[in-house]
């Protein structure tokens, strides 16, 4: 039987430790617990959104006039080249667990500090690496009049860049998944998380109250004529010229915004794709700051960038 509760303030249960409050407010373990809690919502004819580590939101400080859903623990374990993991389940502790048991092609995943079900939705990624490259099938549970759940497959998930079939069907709740991974050889498969969280460490802001990146990176103009023209006027966007994207960090580097702040929210001048909370910042100065970021690069290179972090409760 979960436990609802009232006017429960959301900073503390996000990275970025901003945000008012919510409305109504769940912890759910399982999926009967999930199932309940959307019920709930019916029940009280409020909206409601899942939320997992907090790791990639900006939530309003108005917070949020609905229920939130924290999806919390699970369990995780591995079959040969699958592993099985809870929504709530943290991205570290699964990379980790496949870490041990020898299994290749997720190590990148120890870059991703949020959980499996919020990595899923939005196919998160790092290091040359996407959840859609290792996800094989998804559990979720469809919220409607008669609720069922089912099972996804890699393609149904339709994943995209930062996107997936969870971003257009908010009523669809993430349960489980299972991972399809690869034998290889335990100590090189640990040598490389170890070279990954080292490299986070020494390029990210890592341990501070940060989401992660704030923008996804730029997509090149699909016009042939568009970007020989953007190449002509930056020849120094030729460093990207083989990746489908041009990295917003850079962008954001060399219009001269790193250090820049509003109230005590700062791009960082580690990763210029950071902004970090110092103290006491509110959700209207990142807006602020991210607009101004958004602008200035609009300015320079008539590039729009578009945020990758989900903004709740706006």
């Amino acid at each position: 039987m979960i436990s609802i509760r009232e006017n429960v303030p959301l900073a503390p249960y996000t990275i970025y430790k901003i945000g008012g409050h919510a409305r109504f407010f769940v912890e759910a373990a399982t999926a009967d617990e999930a199932e309940e809690a959307l019920m709930l919502a019916k029940e009280k004819n409020v909206p409601f959104v899942i939320l997992g580590a907090g790791s990639n939101v900006l939530v309003s400080d108005n917070g949020f006039d609905g229920l939130v859903i924290r999806t919390t623990g699970g369990t995780i374990s591995v079959d040969g080249e699958y592993l099985y993991a809870d929504a709530g389940v943290m991205m570290a502790r699964a990379v980790t667990e496949s870490g041990k048991q020898g299994l290749t092609g997720f190590e990148w995943g120890i870059g991703v500090p949020g959980t499996i079900g919020g990595s899923i939705r939005g196919n998160a990624g790092c290091f040359e690496g996407e959840m859609k490259d290792v996800v094989e099938r998804v559990r979720v549970l469809k919220f409607s009049i008669n609720s069922k759940i089912e099972e996804l497959t890699n393609k149904e998930c339709q994943f995209g860049y930062r996107d997936s079939i969870f971003k257009t069907h908010p009523e669809w709740v993430i349960l489980s998944a299972i991972l399809k991974l690869r034998q290889g050889d335990r100590e090189k498969v640990q040598q490389e998380i170890r070279r990954i969280t080292q490299e986070r460490i020494a390029k990210q802001d890592i341990g501070s109250k940060c989401c992660g990146c704030i923008f996804k990176n730029v997509v090149w103009p699909s016009d042939p004529a568009e970007r020989h023209a953007l190449l002509m006027r930056f020849p120094d966007l030729a460093a990207f010229a083989n990746r489908p994207t041009i990295p917003s960090a850079y962008l954001i580097d060399h219009a001269w915004l790193k250090g820049m702040s509003v109230g005590n929210i700062c791009i960082s001048e580690k990763h210029a794709n950071f902004f970090v909370n110092n103290g006491n910042g509110t959700s209207t100065d990142a807006m602020e700051l991210i607009a101004a970021a958004k602008k200035k690069v609009r300015e320079i290179y008539g590039l729009e960038l578009h945020e990758e972090i989900y903004l709740l409760g706006f």
